[in-house]
């Protein structure tokens, strides 16, 4: 009984879940029959918009214009040139992913303009938005539709729209006036003129013309109202013989009728020779015939007109020869600098007459030298009594035979020296003399020369009469500058000097604040 009970049971049961179901099935097909014949809002697009199905049965895309809200359009009030951005929202309300683009085209056949794809989920919104640009003034129609990329054969969402585009605005740039002077440079005051309509961004470039080629000076980028303004420029003291000024639109076009860009000569201020001033030094002071001779070279500007870049020369006054030349950078109001030349062959003269000359701004700054020559290395001119030399000769000859012969009695009368211990003697005492000097190089003339292998300190050669450091190679005592160019900066003030590679290592001093400092040449 309780078995038959038991099943009683379970029968009821199962009779209440199928009712469940049956009840549940119903329900879910008529809430199907409800979403079919549910109706989507239309666009408002003058040609009706259709929904875009995949023709695969499963995994297939629906893809609507979200909630009939059509194609918008943003950047108006737009003018011929501009370029405007079209959107729409798109639904996918199928059940896979799929991508779509937005693609517009003007009806007169010109360029068509498409979006980039973009990928929608089942399910999602996204906007779809392509850029087009404005062709011509006046009504411009033009048709869109959006693609679907995996199936162009798929029904599409299309229609048309109409913008009235407004003729481009006009760009005028013109140059007012220009002023070059030594104390405030190059000035220039330009003006932009721009009709009615939008504000627009523009580029002003300010280039300097020179022997045929342009070099960009100022770049500047501007928001400029409709209507007229006027722009400072301080150029400075360029290069140049003429100054172009040109105004570039940013993302837009102007008119046929505009003019944006203008040139205008100009030439630099005369410079005042009397502030150029140089000055010249020669190590040695009085040079050998023949030898290498080093020639400081001091410039310094003392006008308010920047000295532009040029070069020095070293000419001889007896025949116009240039000796040696080099270029120097351009040189600031109230500033200086020091260069260096060699001269390699010092000519065979009693004095020699040089010019020193600087070549800058069109004009030539000239001074003059007069260098007398040691001819003391000449003849035999000998500057001791002869006699007494040979007096003198003769008896250091005669000390060093008495020497020789007291210490040979003396060895021979000592027993304990033997011939090891003599040969020995000997060889230490040829061996500390050797040790004793030691061969070094002139930093200037390349002498070679014979100093106590232990000095250290100053040593002047006797081929250029210059002076230079030996010893403690690791503590120097002036300050070491080392630079890769002929250029260099003062240890001590930062005062730009010149010493050319060729001449390194070489001490130098800075005319500014008197500082010695050995210039190197830097290992690149």
């Amino acid at each position: 009984m309780g078995l038959i009970h038991t099943m009683s049971i379970q029968a009821d049961a199962m009779r209440d879940l199928l009712g469940n179901t049956i009840r549940m099935s119903i329900a879910i097909m008529l809430l199907s029959c409800a979403c079919l014949h549910h109706h989507s809002p239309q666009l408002t697009d003058p040609t009706p918009i259709q929904p875009m199905y995949s023709d695969e049965s499963t995994n297939s895309t629906n893809f609507t214009s979200s909630g009939g809200s059509g194609l918008a359009v943003s950047g108006e009030p737009g003018y011929v040139g501009d370029t405007l951005i079209a959107s729409m929202m798109v639904t996918n309300s199928g059940d896979a992913t799929g991508s779509v683009s937005l693609i517009i085209s003007p009806i007169n056949g010109e360029e068509t303009f498409e979006g980039a794809q973009t990928s929608i989920s089942p399910g999602s919104t996204r906007e779809v938005s392509a850029p087009f640009t404005l062709a011509s003034s006046g009504t411009n129609i033009f048709d869109w539709q959006v693609s679907e990329s995996a199936d162009s054969d798929n029904l599409q969402m299309q229609g048309n729209f109409s913008i009235e585009a407004m003729p481009s605005q006009t760009l005028n740039l013109s140059i007012d006036s220009v002023e070059w002077t030594n104390s405030g440079g190059l000035n220039l005051d330009a003006s932009i003129f721009l009709s009615n309509g939008r504000s627009r961004g523009i580029i002003l470039e300010i280039s300097s013309g020179s022997q045929g080629s342009n070099q960009l000076l100022q770049s500047i980028q501007i928001e400029s109202d409709p209507g007229r303004r006027t722009i400072t420029f301080d150029l400075g003291h360029p290069s140049a013989d003429e100054i172009l000024v040109e105004a570039i639109p940013i993302g837009w076009l102007f008119s046929i009728d505009s003019a944006n860009s203008s040139v205008f000569a100009v030439s630099e201020p005369s410079v005042n020779i009397e502030s150029i001033s140089i000055q010249a030094s020669f190590s040695p002071e009085r040079p050998i015939p023949g030898s290498r001779v080093l020639v400081t070279i001091y410039l310094e500007n003392a006008d308010d007109y920047q000295a532009q870049s040029g070069f020095v020369r070293v000419i001889s006054s007896s025949d116009q020869k240039i000796l040696a030349q080099t270029e120097v950078q351009s040189l600031g109001p109230g500033s200086n600098i020091t260069t260096d030349v060699s001269l390699p062959n010092w000519p065979e003269s009693d004095s020699v007459g040089l010019e020193v000359q600087w070549h800058t701004s069109g004009v030539i700054s000239t001074n003059y030298f007069s260098i007398e020559t040691d001819n003391s290395e000449e003849g035999l001119n000998i500057p001791f009594d002869l006699l007494a030399a040979a007096y003198g000769l003769l008896a250091g000859v005669l000390t060093i035979l008495v020497g020789t012969l007291v210490w040979r009695a003396v060895s021979t009368r000592t027993p304990s020296t033997s011939d090891f211990n003599l040969r020995e003697t000997k060889e230490s005492t040829k061996s500390q003399s050797k040790q004793e000097k030691a061969e070094i190089q002139c930093s200037y003339c390349d002498q070679r020369l014979m100093v106590p292998h232990n000095h250290v300190g100053g040593v002047r050669c006797p081929s250029c009469s210059m002076e230079f450091i030996v010893g403690e190679q690791d503590k120097p005592s002036h300050p070491v500058v080392r630079s890769s160019e002929d250029t260099l900066n003062c240890p001590e003030c930062e005062q730009a000097l010149r010493v050319k590679m060729e001449n390194r290592p070489a001490m130098s001093r800075c005319p500014v604040c008197k500082t010695q400092f050995m210039a190197e040449a830097q290992e690149v």
